[in-house]
């Protein structure tokens, strides 16, 4: 009688064994290899839109210095337009520090995170 009752529990234990280890399997997704290429692709695209930021910012600092130095060699009296060209260069620096911040401070938190 206990050889008979423990035979049926193994076979349960066993049963609820293969019951847990198919689900298991079924929860495991299997990484597919364009994975890779789309992160790939993904890291080119903020790359490009950080870079295309930063030469934005750039090509507006020169104008900025190209109509400064306009106004102060007197071949444009337009001074209005230097000053918004300065500002504009200005605050447009500011803001692409501004997010080199944040992403910096993402990072780190990111890097505090536990495993």
């Amino acid at each position: 009688m206990i050889d008979s009752v423990s035979n049926l529990a193994a076979q349960q234990l066993f049963k609820t064994n293969q019951l847990e280890h198919q689900k298991k399997l079924q929860s495991v997704e299997f990484q597919n290899p364009t994975d890779s290429l789309n992160r790939a692709s993904e890291a080119k695209a903020f790359d490009g839109v950080i870079g295309k930021f930063i030469h934005e910012v750039d090509a507006k600092h020169k104008v900025a210095a190209a109509e400064s130095n306009k106004v102060l060699l007197g071949e444009a009296d337009n001074v209005h337009q230097a000053m918004i060209a300065s500002q504009e260069a200005g605050v447009a620096f500011n803001m692409m520090v501004e997010i080199r911040n944040k992403l910096v401070q993402s990072y780190q938190e990111l890097m505090k995170m536990p495993v």
